[in-house]
């Protein structure tokens, strides 16, 4: 069995079953819906599970919080004001960024 095929068993485990299939493109949290406290749970798993060392990882670079926000105040603002939308700076992690961390056996930044 390949790492991502072991990967989606530990999603299914964690968090159900989904609809649509998975793919090394398939995202945290757009796709899977993991967002806010769920992302700590759940990455926190993931590290444990793999034994990944995860010491350089940081949630907040990664997902969104939970509720109300800077980022959903200023799309607010931005929509009625018609103002350009910003760049978000959250990178939306994706399964096959979790399979090189696995492969890797340590949190390797997907954005350098």
């Amino acid at each position: 069995m390949d790492t991502l095929e072991i990967l989606k068993e530990f999603i299914i485990e964690d968090r159900g079953k989904y609809a649509k299939p998975f793919s090394i493109k398939t995202t945290l949290e757009k796709d899977l819906g993991i967002t806010g406290d769920d992302t700590d749970e759940f990455m926190d798993a993931f590290f444990k599970k793999f034994n990944i060392h995860s010491e350089d990882f940081d949630t907040g670079k990664y997902f969104h919080s939970e509720g109300f926000d800077i980022f959903f105040l200023s799309a607010i603002i931005r929509k009625f004001t018609g103002a350009k939308s910003l760049s978000n700076p959250i990178y939306d992690i994706t399964l096959g960024d979790l399979v090189r961390a696995i492969e890797a056996g340590t949190w390797i930044d997907p954005k350098l």
